[in-house]
């Protein structure tokens, strides 16, 4: 997978796809995984769904000093505390990626010596595994590593790309082997079985004038098989990565319309492209004008298309991922006036999908869990709030607040916000935190819980920025963030509703 920094944005525009067509892809299997059973991204690493349904989060220090885990409890719904994973002297890591498999982890911690920097490939990266969260093994990689492990389906063996081959881990502990990948371009990934068969999947010019996929497979140090995959785009510079041991996704995972999925039914059979890019599947209606068709997803959520030529009617799609077709255009949400894109733009891709929609002067939230029922969220003004862990959404709306989660999708409660910088945090799946104001353009000071149960007053946090406040929209760095401009020229405040083990406070930065 490439080595990518800056923001994430969890929407697709359909004029950022792949070139090309891969019509020619071969019948889907049923159950074939895709790029939204990748590991959920958060700052400075990802988090990962274990087999008896724990979750469990890796990611880097602050200060790139070392790599942390911390799992939860699926059955006392509790996240323990964190521990180490990876701490050198000298060792900085600036990002970590991860797959798992029966319970076992394998972990790649981008590292550099000395220190961490963001514009260069790292060349101080380890392998990292562990059967069961709590024991870990490291092994250093050598020259340039920083695409994901692969894991087998048992959790028992894994692999690391570097940058003259791969290291294994085994029964045997870590082994390093050596592979030419001749004319390989950008990236690449690795699958690894039970009984230690290798594939190595690169985009390579295999002609002066031919790019394909190729991939190399073998046991050990055996001469490996060679097969090469017609592949659209397979030596641009795009997002590649392995799903399991059977499944890789190629395309740019941020545009999930640009994705194909390549794959092969068992370690005995060829791998081939078994699912085209979305994109370019029969039925979907490209809307070019108006409310341009933008694509939306997210992890147990369909892929779906938005857009209205009229701006007025908004309409949906949902794309069958087995029959590889969309389905027909329905209306969502109708508005007596003309509709254009809001923010949709984010730290990291949302858990769930909410389309932010301008019709006039408010804001819509669109949401579904299924593609079939919608729920259209009048905001006005305001703008979106996102749990610290990037797994809930609130909707501030003018009589109500909306959360928006995986486990039940909206639910309503009472205590509106009307002022103009007002804003709201999930707390849960079922309740919010808001901060407001006593007047329409006043900054906001009032912190207060709302649940099904009522409203709390939690506390005034009193602000000294001058001038009233003209607006507010999400931090682009920090979930839970705001950043709110006064009236004031170049002035304003970045406000964060966190919430810290005796409860829930404010935290201002005036600038």
């Amino acid at each position: 997978m490439s080595r990518i920094t800056g923001v994430i944005v969890a929407l697709a525009t359909a004029a950022a796809v792949l070139t090309g067509s891969t019509a020619g892809a071969a019948p889907a299997p049923e159950g074939v995984r895709d790029a939204g059973d990748l590991p959920r991204e958060l700052e400075g690493g990802v988090e990962l769904t274990l087999a008896d349904g724990d979750l469990f989060r890796v990611w880097v220090d602050d200060d790139h000093r070392g790599v942390w885990g911390r799992r939860y409890d699926a059955a006392t719904e509790t996240w323990g505390g964190r521990q180490e994973v990876l701490r050198e002297e000298d060792l900085a890591c600036g990002d970590v990626d991860a797959r798992t498999a029966n319970g076992a982890v394998a972990v790649m911690a981008k590292c550099d010596r000395g220190g961490y920097p963001d514009d260069q490939a790292p060349t101080g990266s380890h392998a990292v595994w562990s059967a069961d969260t709590i024991t870990w093994s490291s092994y250093p990689l050598e020259g340039e590593a920083y695409d994901e492990p692969g894991i087998s389906p048992d959790g028992s063996r894994a692999v690391w790309l570097e940058f003259r081959g791969y290291v294994t881990w085994g029964p045997e502990g870590f082994t390093r082997r050596a592979l030419e990948t001749p004319g390989r371009e950008y990236t690449a990934t690795a699958t690894i079985t039970d009984d230690a068969q290798v594939s190595y999947l690169f985009g390579a010019h295999v002609s002066r004038r031919r790019c394909a996929l190729v991939v190399l497979t073998r046991t050990g140090d055996a001469p490996p098989t060679r097969q090469e995959v017609a592949l659209d785009d397979a030596c641009q510079d795009r997002n590649f990565a392995n799903v399991d041991a059977n499944t890789a996704v190629f395309g740019e995972f941020a545009l999930p319309s640009s994705v194909a999925v390549v794959s092969r039914a068992d370690a005995a059979s060829p791998w081939a492209v078994t699912r085209q890019p979305p994109i370019t599947a029969p039925g979907l209606v490209l809307v070019d004008r108006g409310l341009r068709t933008t694509f939306f997803t997210a992890p147990g959520a369909p892929l779906v298309a938005l857009g209205s030529r009229t701006g007025s009617r908004v309409r949906a799609q949902v794309y069958d991922p087995v029959a590889q077709v969309w389905g027909a255009a329905v209306t969502v949400h109708e508005s007596r006036t003309r509709c254009r894109w809001g923010a949709n733009e984010t730290v990291q891709p949302l858990a769930v999908i909410a389309a932010v929609v301008g019709c006039g002067r408010g804001n819509v939230v669109l949401t579904t869990r299924d593609g079939v029922a919608w729920d259209a969220l009048r905001m006005g003004r305001r703008t979106l709030g996102q749990s610290d862990d990037e797994r809930y959404v609130a909707v501030p709306g003018p009589r109500d607040v909306h959360v928006i989660s995986p486990e039940v999708g909206v639910v309503s409660l009472p205590g509106g916000t009307t002022g103009r910088c007002d804003v709201v945090v999930p707390d849960g799946p079922d309740a919010a935190v808001q901060l407001v104001a006593d007047g329409p353009r006043r900054w906001p000071t009032i912190l207060r819980h709302v649940s099904s149960d009522g409203t709390e007053r939690l506390g005034r946090f009193p602000t000294r920025t001058r001038g009233r406040c003209a607006g507010v929209e999400q931090s682009y760095d920090r979930a839970a963030y705001f950043d709110m401009d006064s009236t004031r020229t170049n002035q304003g405040q970045t406000v964060g509703i966190v919430r810290r083990e005796d409860g829930w406070t404010v935290r201002v930065d005036r600038w």
